[in-house]
């Protein structure tokens, strides 16, 4: 399933507009039902379902001030699932890593549902360890080798084989943040990027 670009996005900046990501794909952008289009939703949906978690032990912010909330706090949180067998670009990543699908309320869009999986999520297991997303990147960092500031995106999520999770990743600059003009001009870098990679 492709995700939305620079959703999932780290070390670049844009010298218009703001660069930040909102860590989430819509899976259905059809009023008024929001009904699921997103290619790819199926194979997704059911490894989430095959891989998911008691709400009550997941914890992700919500909205602008980046609340944290739990999934038994938030009823728009309906699906977690963490997966331990995670492959980016084909290289196993040793620490999990988790999703969410969220049910949005905001008049605008009230009922759209969003894959999200924000680095600040984080899983409690039973016996009180807590994993986290941020844990999972810091060890994706380790294995590509990237510095704190490497400019690199996820633009692909693959959850055909349902005990495993595979990101399609691309490393723009593996030591150094990048800037763009603006969002328009690195969708377009990227897009390129992508085509190249496949």
């Amino acid at each position: 399933m492709t995700l939305d670009l620079a959703s999932f996005a780290f070390g670049c900046n844009l010298i218009e507009g703001t660069g930040t990501p909102p860590w989430g794909t819509a899976l259905g952008q059809q009023k008024p039902d929001y009904t699921f289009t997103h290619e790819g939703y199926k194979e997704l949906l059911a490894s989430m379902v095959y891989n998911a978690v008691p709400l009550k032990q997941v914890y992700l912010p919500i909205g602008r001030g980046g609340n944290i909330v739990s999934g038994q706090e938030d009823t728009n949180i309906q699906l977690a699932s963490v997966f331990y067998n995670v492959f980016v670009n084909g290289k196993k990543i040793n620490k999990p890593f988790t999703m969410i699908i969220y049910k949005e309320d905001s008049p605008s869009h009230s009922g759209r549902r969003h894959l999200k999986y924000n680095p600040k999520t984080s899983f409690r297991q039973k016996d009180g360890f807590v994993c986290t997303n941020e844990d999972f990147l810091n060890e994706v960092h380790k294995t590509f080798s990237l510095s704190v500031d490497a400019c690199w995106f996820v633009y692909k999520i693959d959850a055909s084989i349902q005990t495993e999770l595979h990101l399609s990743a691309i490393f723009v600059d593996k030591q150094h943040s990048v800037s763009y003009p603006d969002s328009r001009s690195r969708k377009q870098a990227w897009q390129q990027l992508i085509e190249l990679d496949k």
